[in-house]
C-alpha cells in the first residue's frame, strides 16, 4: 500500500452530527484517510459507522466540523459531485439498485460519468465480482449474497477515488469474501482508498487494514487492525469478540501475530514438540 508517501483523500475535522431527534451520532471525530489506504470501522450497532460513511459522499451533512473529500468541502459540494470521487456501497443492496439488468446497473455510473466504453467497464466490474455471466439477469432476481456484489460492481465500475463499503462481506461465502479481498488489494495498489464498516472480524483480520473501532459516536482506537483486534479490553467496549487467529495466537504465545491459518499451523506444528518435551 502507499498510504505513507499518497496524499490525504478523506479529512474529517472534529465533526459532530446531531439528527433531527438531538441524537448524536457523530462526537467529535477527526480522521484523515489517504490514497490506496484500506480502512475498516468496526465497532456496536449504533456507533456512528453508517453515519461517518454516508458523510463521505455528503448524504449527510456535519452538523459541526469540517469534512473534505478530494479536497470538496462535502458542505458545499452536491452529492453528485462528490459522487464522482465517491462509490458508496450501502448495507442493503436493496435500497441502490433500480435497473433493468445487472449490466445496466453496473453501467449506470460509467455513463452518468462519461466514461470511455461504459459497458466494457460495466462487465468488467460484474467480472471482478463473480458476477460474469449474470448480466441479463434482473437484480431482483439475484440472492441476497449476489444482489450484495452487484452493489458492489455497481458502485466501482467507474473508477471513484474512494470506495465505502457498509457491511461488504454480509451473504458471502469463502470464496467471495477471499475475492472480495483481492479486489480490495488492487484497488490499494491502484491508490483507491477503501473504507468498510464491518462485524465481520476474521474477515478483517486476513485483510489487515486501519482499523477504527467506534462506540456512541466517538473514535475509541485507531491502529493497524491486528494490534486493534486482539485487544481483548478494547473488544469488550466495542461488543466484539477478537477474531480466532488472535485468541490462538495468546493461546500458543506466538511471538508474533498469526495471519492466516497456515501461519496457524505452523505454529502448531512448533508447539507439537515443546510439548512432547515435556518443557
Amino acid at each position: 500500500m502507499r498510504a505513507g508517501r499518497a496524499s490525504a483523500v478523506v479529512e474529517f475535522d472534529h465533526v459532530w452530527h446531531v439528527y433531527p431527534g438531538g441524537s448524536q451520532a457523530l462526537v467529535d471525530v477527526s480522521l484523515s484517510i489517504r490514497e490506496g489506504e484500506v480502512v475498516a470501522l468496526v465497532g456496536p450497532n449504533g456507533s456512528g459507522k453508517t453515519t461517518l460513511l454516508k458523510h463521505i459522499n455528503g448524504l449527510l451533512k456535519p452538523t459541526r466540523g469540517t469534512v473534505k473529500v478530494a479536497g470538496l468541502d462535502t458542505r458545499r459540494a452536491s452529492v453528485g459531485r462528490l459522487s464522482r470521487h465517491v462509490g458508496l456501497v450501502f448495507q442493503s443492496p436493496r435500497s441502490q439498485l433500480f435497473a433493468r439488468t445487472a449490466l445496466e446497473e453496473a453501467a449506470f455510473g460509467p455513463r452518468n460519468f462519461r466514461i470511455p466504453d461504459p459497458l466494457g467497464a460495466a462487465a468488467r466490474a460484474l467480472r471482478a465480482m463473480g458476477l460474469e455471466g449474470y448480466e441479463g439477469r434482473s437484480p431482483l432476481s439475484l440472492s441476497g449474497g449476489e444482489q450484495k456484489r452487484l452493489s458492489i460492481a455497481a458502485s466501482t465500475s467507474w473508477g471513484p477515488r474512494i470506495i465505502a463499503m457498509d457491511e461488504p462481506t454480509v451473504g458471502q461465502d469463502l470464496r467471495n469474501k477471499m475475492r472480495l479481498l483481492g479486489a480490495i488489494r488492487l484497488w490499494s495498489r491502484a491508490g483507491i482508498a477503501t473504507i468498510l464498516a464491518s462485524h465481520d472480524v476474521e474477515f478483517l483480520w486476513l485483510l489487515g487494514p486501519r482499523a477504527i473501532v467506534m462506540s456512541q459516536g466517538r473514535v475509541l482506537a485507531d491502529g493497524p487492525a491486528r494490534e486493534v483486534l486482539s485487544d481483548e479490553a478494547l473488544m469488550a467496549r466495542a461488543a466484539l469478540r477478537p477474531p480466532q487467529l488472535a485468541e490462538l495466537g495468546k493461546l500458543l504465545r506466538a511471538p508474533r501475530a498469526i495471519g492466516s491459518v497456515w501461519e496457524a499451523v505452523a505454529a502448531l506444528a512448533r508447539e507439537a514438540p515443546e510439548r512432547g518435551s515435556g518443557t
